[in-house]
C-alpha cells in the first residue's frame, strides 16, 4: 500500500465534516474520491497532504514526497510557464533543469516563455500539473483540477492526464461521477456531511474507456445511487 487512511475525523467548531473515514491506496493506482459538494473531500485531501490536522485517526504514507494540484491553479503571474515550474523545483532543492522536460511532458513545448495570463484555462492547469509532478512525488493529490474547464476541454484534459501520470499513485477528488469512472482504478464514495465511506468500487474497465458503453454507464448508475 502507498497510503493508508484510518478513521479520520474533523470538525470546525460544532460542524462535523469527516466522521471515521478509512481507505487504502495501492501503489501505482488512481483512486478517485467522489461525494457531493461540501461533503469534506477537499478537507480530507488537505489532511492527507499535511496542510490541515485531523481531530482523530492517522495517515500512513509509505514515502513522504507529495505533489498537490489545486482546483484554483495558483500560478505565479509574474513568472513564465518555465519559471513557475523552476520555482517549485528550487523550493525543494531539486535541479531546475528538469523543468524543461516536465513542461514538454504536459504538452506545453513552445509555450515555455508565456505568462499565465496568456494561457487558456486548460493550459494553466497543465502548468499546475507540471509543477506537481516536477518534484517526482511518491503520491499525487488532485483537488477537482478540471472543475472550472468547459466540458470538451475537461474531457480532453482527462485523457491527457492518463498519459502524463502513467504509473503514478494518484488520489483524485471530484464530484463528477463520469470523471471518476473514466479515470479511476477504484472509487471511494463518501456520504453527505459528516462524510463517511459508503463504498469502495473497483472499476474493471480497460483504459482509455468508452464513456457510452453499457458497463461504463452501469458504474455511473451504481455510484449515483449510492450518493
Amino acid at each position: 500500500m502507498a497510503l493508508k487512511v484510518v478513521n479520520i475525523s474533523k470538525s470546525y467548531g460544532d460542524l462535523k465534516v469527516l466522521d471515521g473515514v478509512s481507505f487504502e491506496v495501492k501503489e501505482g493506482e488512481i483512486l478517485c474520491i467522489v461525494g457531493e459538494s461540501g461533503c469534506g473531500k477537499t478537507t480530507l485531501l488537505k489532511i492527507i497532504a499535511g496542510i490541515e490536522k485531523a481531530d482523530g485517526g492517522n495517515i500512513s504514507l509509505k514515502n513522504g514526497r507529495i505533489g498537490f494540484v489545486f482546483q484554483d491553479v495558483r500560478l505565479l503571474p509574474w513568472k513564465t510557464v518555465l519559471g513557475n515550474v523552476e520555482f517549485v523545483l528550487e523550493s525543494v532543492g531539486m535541479d531546475k533543469s528538469r523543468a524543461v522536460k516536465v513542461v514538454k511532458l504536459v504538452g506545453l513545448e513552445g509555450f515555455e516563455d508565456y505568462y499565465p495570463k496568456q494561457l487558456s484555462g486548460g493550459m494553466q492547469q497543465r502548468v499546475g500539473i507540471a509543477r506537481a509532478i516536477a518534484i517526482d512525488p511518491d503520491i499525487l493529490l488532485m483537488d477537482e483540477p478540471f472543475a472550472n474547464l468547459d466540458a470538451l476541454t475537461k474531457e480532453r484534459m482527462q485523457s491527457e492526464l492518463l498519459k502524463i501520470i502513467q504509473d503514478k499513485t494518484v488520489i483524485f477528488v471530484t464530484h463528477d461521477i463520469d470523471e471518476a469512472v473514466y479515470l479511476a482504478d477504484r472509487v471511494v464514495v463518501l456520504s453527505q456531511r459528516p462524510a463517511k465511506v459508503v463504498d469502495v468500487i473497483d472499476i474493471d474497465l480497460p483504459k482509455p474507456r468508452d464513456r457510452v458503453s453499457e458497463k461504463f454507464l452501469g458504474y455511473k448508475r451504481r455510484i449515483y445511487d449510492l450518493l
